[in-house]
């Protein structure tokens, strides 16, 4: 486990399989998961980005969905694991990368982060 050492204030997001604020579950897939799930903790705001456009896509979601995800503008990721392409588009960024616990929301994924108990994707 990676103990959480980012100061300042985050802007976290997840991969989902709902649009349910914090309650969301995490989406065990990057590419095509429902969507993504932003907290900003300066303002204690939830919001959401849809990725319905990726869900069933031939191909090229997980490059899609990354530059999604980087365009948000997000300082941290947490939830599937990534494919190669989709890896290369994040690593491109300044976003730290860890992996979510599935069968838990994006709420209590975020209280893992904090307590330093998600591991880092590398």
């Amino acid at each position: 486990m990676t103990k959480t050492t980012m100061g300042g204030k985050l802007k976290i997001i997840f991969s989902a399989s709902e649009n349910k604020g914090k309650d969301s579950f995490l989406d065990d897939r990057f590419g095509r998961a429902a969507g993504f799930v932003v907290y900003e903790e300066e303002t204690d705001q939830w919001s959401w980005i849809d990725n319905a456009s990726n869900v069933n896509a031939a191909g090229g979601a997980g490059v899609q969905a990354g530059q999604a995800v980087v365009n948000s503008g997000a300082t941290v990721y947490i939830g599937a694991q990534l494919g190669p392409k989709a890896m290369a588009v994040l690593a491109r960024s300044t976003m730290k990368l860890f992996a979510g616990v599935p069968g838990k929301t994006a709420r209590e994924n975020y209280e893992l982060f904090k307590a330093g108990k998600l591991e880092k994707i590398e």
